[in-house]
């Protein structure tokens, strides 16, 4: 009877302990995972933040070269026109990692908080909850604002660069100063949505520099 008794205290102390290990190693697994995330999102907010500001530099050139384009004559103006083509491809391949910069930036921030709720989740000490609720709640609506203001953006992207593929071939169908000047409202146009668009892009660009410095507080 005591043998008996002893066996199941052993196996019940046994259990608890393992119990405790399964715990404890749960709780440093999400942790981890947290920290890992945490990482993760910043890596990606700062590559956003870097391609963006590629972009805005070749925005710079395709409407300078562009520019030239309306104003050119005589055998300038195929110069020019092949100036305008090749910066407008770069423009379209900076526009594409930009924009898919904006949508990792998303998914990662929506894995960093549901990693980081489901660490709040196993803390013990309330006040730590408290805090780190707060913290996340802050954090996520600062990340969140400034997605929609990203997003925003990148849907502006797309119709911006049909304009200038439309140009693109307005100009190549008859490469003639008499098609040049023909299109001088629509390079207008096109300088204008593009200021418009980088005084657009200069507020996001602080937004984000703003999320940096605040998630390495």
């Amino acid at each position: 009877m005591v043998k008996n008794q002893s066996i199941r205290t052993l196996l019940l102390m046994t259990a608890f302990c393992s119990l405790a290990v399964t715990l404890t190693a749960s709780r440093a697994g999400a942790a981890d995972d947290t920290l890992k995330r945490s990482a993760e999102l910043r890596e990606k907010t700062e590559k956003t933040s870097k391609d963006i500001d590629k972009y805005v530099a070749q925005l710079d050139k395709t409407e300078q070269v562009l520019s030239s384009v309306g104003q050119a004559e005589g055998k300038d103006l195929k110069k020019r026109y092949d100036s305008f083509s090749k910066e407008v491809r770069e423009l379209e391949e900076d526009q594409k990692h930009a924009t898919s910069d904006i949508d990792e930036m998303k998914a990662t921030g929506a894995e960093y908080f549901t990693s980081w709720d489901a660490s709040i989740n196993q803390m013990s000490s309330p006040d730590l909850k408290q805090a780190s609720s707060e913290r996340r709640s802050k954090v996520m609506k600062d990340h969140d604002e400034l997605t929609a203001t990203l997003s925003d953006i990148g849907n502006q992207l797309q119709p911006f660069m049909s304009n200038l593929q439309d140009l693109k071939s307005f100009l190549g169908a008859d490469l003639s100063p008499i098609n040049a000047g023909k299109a001088s409202d629509m390079i207008q146009k096109s300088q204008a949505d593009a200021l418009a668009l980088k005084q657009k892009i200069s507020g996001a660009q602080t937004t984000l520099r703003g999320f940096l410095s605040e998630t390495t507080e």
